[in-house]
């Protein structure tokens, strides 16, 4: 159980649910697994650890056959061994996964990497990589029999439950607090979801609004939150299989991910995880954890040596930062995130916004890849990076897409010039470096 503070009861849900009365488990593939003290649990169990209090999070125990993750996957559902689903008549799906990995040969010279390619996220169906995420919790949602879905977010998420959720025919409510943008709250919006807009600048307060309100009219929380809700985060460990498939099994040295509250990096972590178990790799890549200056509360954890449970007694006060979708007070996911780096030998970094802007304005004009300002901070951390990891060959996760924030980049181009249909009138504004 975890300790109350300011912000958060302690923790007592169960990682099955109730329906009529009688506890439904509908996967049984799957044990609850503690990265804190090592202990396993059967899934109906709470969520918290009895032995150290920190929350468990899903494992799957019944592992497929090796050679289906060596095969080109059409979504993140070919790899439905791997994921906490009953029956195949349950999956939610808008062909999430299966995004591109692109090279970035020009990159890689410029920080001095012998390699550098990015994994695409942005190709998901609602431009970002929390489609995966919510097209599991949508599908377990929807395998237990939920009516409404709720969620917290500044955004993606947002867009993603609204999204899979009309796909479902489920309702949707969405808790979008101060760091969402009027974009992405359009775009959740747009999908028939009702939006509260939450007066609050803190994640975790709005989390606790939404999971009162959860509990109040019977809605399924599918917050991508694993301390919360484990099943919600399982999606992001696709990335680790698909990455695995698109190295064609020889892993880049350094993955590289953006962390508000650590679920895609602590997911991305426990995917390979998964391939270490099925013998695939001897080991996971080395990972990096990119936060915004303005809000780097797993930066300061592990500069501090702190515990999971010791980060939420200090949320990070007044989060502050263009990069509203990783602006997360606590580290929701940092049970599995602060194991994922420690473990891995990684580092956690935190970028100014400046640089966040530059490496968005960067990443559009030199590799032709136009990303929102939250994965921006992977190329603003690049050079720092390369301090330590000159030489090697690296993977940067860009996890949504540069569309959702046009407002943004309105105010940061010139207005074209107006001209007359002559050619002479062309030939006067057009720079010299294209004639």
């Amino acid at each position: 159980m975890f300790p109350p503070t300011r912000h958060h009861a302690p923790v007592q849900c169960r990682a099955a649910s109730w329906q009529n009365g009688a506890m439904f488990s509908p996967v049984s593939h799957f044990d609850l697994f503690c990265y804190g003290c090592g202990g396993a649990a059967d899934l109906e169990d709470a969520i918290s650890c009895a032995r150290c209090g920190e929350p468990r999070s899903l494992r799957v125990h019944t592992l497929p056959a090796v050679e289906h993750l060596k095969t080109r996957p059409g979504s993140m559902w070919h790899y439905i061994d791997l994921l906490p689903v009953a029956s195949p008549e349950h999956v939610v799906t808008l062909g999430e996964g299966a995004t591109p990995l692109v090279d970035a040969l020009q990159f890689a010279r410029r920080f001095g990497f012998s390699e550098l390619r990015f994994k695409n996220e942005m190709a998901n169906p609602t431009g970002s990589f929390k489609d995966r995420q919510i097209a599991a919790a949508v599908t377990h949602a929807r395998a237990l029999g939920a009516r409404t879905v709720a969620a917290v977010s500044s955004g993606n998420v947002a867009a993603a439950t609204a999204a899979y959720a009309a796909r479902a025919g489920l309702n949707a409510v969405l808790f979008m607090h101060g760091h969402a943008g009027q974009g992405k709250i359009a775009q959740a919006a747009a999908y028939g979801a009702t939006v509260v807009r939450v007066d609050s600048p803190s994640p975790s307060r709005v989390f606790s609004l939404c999971i009162e309100a959860c509990a109040r009219w019977g809605w399924r929380h599918v917050s991508t939150a694993g301390m919360y809700e484990p099943f919600n985060v399982e999606g992001a460990k696709t990335i680790a299989y698909e990455l695995y498939q698109q190295y064609e099994g020889r892993l880049p040295d350094w993955v590289v991910v953006p962390v508000g509250g650590g679920g895609l990096l602590g997911g991305v972590w426990r995917g390979f995880l998964d391939l270490q178990r099925l013998g695939l790799i001897e080991a996971p890549p080395r990972l990096a954890g990119i936060q915004a200056a303005g809000c780097a509360p797993l930066v300061r954890a592990l500069e501090r040596g702190l515990s999971f449970l010791d980060t939420l007694r200090e949320p990070w006060p007044n989060p502050h930062t263009i990069a509203g979708g990783i602006a997360d007070d606590i580290l929701f996911d940092g049970h599995t995130a602060l194991p994922a780096l420690r473990m891995t030998d990684g580092m956690a970094l935190a970028v100014e916004d400046g640089a966040i802007e530059e490496g968005r304005r960067l990443l559009a004009r030199e590799v032709g890849l136009l990303c929102e300002l939250t994965s921006a901070v992977v190329i603003a951390a690049l050079p720092r990076l390369a301090e330590k990891a000159s030489g090697a060959r690296v993977c940067a996760v860009l996890t949504g897409s540069g569309v959702k924030e046009i407002g943004t980049l309105r105010d940061q181009t010139f207005a074209p010039p107006l001209v007359a249909p002559d050619i002479d009138a062309v030939r006067a504004v057009l720079p010299e470096s294209v004639l």
